[in-house]
């Protein structure tokens, strides 16, 4: 199997990534209200691992940085529902 070309719309996920990582670091203390905002702040990482991930994998060491890429996704899926589940015990 060959590798995917590159598509610009990764670099735009990327970059809407770093934006809400930096907006979030503007509002920390704006996002600090949130309760279990932790979880949400691991997300974004997860989230800018796994587009950063899925670009560098076009370069180099494709099965490496393919396998970070849906791990970075999939961790970024599981901060979000464990904060999701989190919220819900904290209001109840």
């Amino acid at each position: 199997m060959g590798h995917p070309p590159f598509d610009k719309r990764e670099l735009a996920v990327l970059f809407a990534a770093l934006l809400l990582a930096a907006l979030s670091g503007y509002y920390h203390r704006d996002l600090r209200r949130i309760p279990e905002w932790r979880f949400l702040l691991a997300g974004i990482c997860c989230l800018i691992i796994g587009s950063t991930a899925t670009i560098v994998e076009h370069f180099v060491l494709y099965d490496v940085f393919n396998t970070l890429e849906h791990m970075g996704y999939l961790a970024q899926s599981l901060m979000l529902a464990l904060w999701a589940v989190r919220v819900r015990r904290v209001r109840a």
